[in-house]
């Protein structure tokens, strides 16, 4: 993704203090059919629920997750990968919650059964897509083309843990190669966003995908390269 010239290292930042204790989510607004726009950051809406994490003191001390009363316990393995995956403290994510199986497809039948409280269903993964606070700072008003480049810098990828690929601009595109996996919709994300709680207009926009019959299961990894793979393409 182009970027702005902005001072990407991760030293710690001064004047950073505690974690907010509550945080209001950004809500998308419905989009009508995917677009192209180079004004917005395209990316696969994950089959999973949203949820956002606090990592502190080198701890994930909070997952907070639609639905659930306590996100921590149910997806626990997270406790240990994600703070490992971090370059710096004091962040807070916004992302997906995931189930997969063994091979690493995504199942939905094992994340609601991790949601009814089956500690053993599956094994978690949690795709992040947008950075709120970083290093002990708060970043919501910043634009979201700065906080995606700076959660590419601070989140490095792992096999459960990973920033959510996306195309700048070309969000039909993306949406072709999405649809043989039968996902929904798409994410759009305008880059000169601020976040804040609440409806977000225009600002991010679910984007229905037309339903196609689907001709290959999801898969975390796969997914993961496909945006990357079209482009080049």
């Amino acid at each position: 993704m182009p970027g702005d010239q902005l001072d990407l290292s991760i030293p710690t930042v001064p004047g950073g203090g505690r974690l907010p204790a509550r945080l209001a989510p950004m809500q998308p607004g419905e989009g009508t059919a995917p677009f192209d726009d180079p004004a917005y950051l395209f990316e696969a809406w994950w089959p999973g629920t949203r949820a956002q994490a606090w990592i502190e003191d080198g701890h994930l001390v909070r997952l907070r997750a639609e639905g659930l009363a306590d996100a921590l316990t149910a997806f626990s393995e997270l406790s240990e990968e994600l703070p490992e995956r971090l370059m710096e403290d004091g962040v807070l994510l916004d992302g997906w919650l995931l189930a997969l199986d063994e091979g690493g497809w995504l199942d939905t039948d094992l994340l609601r059964r991790r949601l009814a409280g089956d500690r053993h269903a599956g094994r978690p993964a949690f795709v992040a897509s947008d950075l709120l606070w970083s290093g002990g700072s708060d970043w919501q008003r910043r634009p979201f083309n700065a906080r995606r480049l700076r959660l590419e810098a601070v989140l490095l990828d792992g096999d459960r843990c990973v920033v959510s690929h996306a195309l700048r601009g070309e969000g039909t595109l993306l949406a072709e190669a999405l649809a043989r996996f039968g996902l929904g919709a798409i994410s759009a994300r305008r880059l000169d966003a601020r976040y804040r709680g609440g409806p977000a207009g225009d600002a991010w926009l679910r984007v229905p995908l037309v339903p196609e019959p689907i001709t290959e299961r999801p898969r975390l990894a796969l997914i993961q390269r496909l945006p990357l793979a079209e482009a080049s393409g």
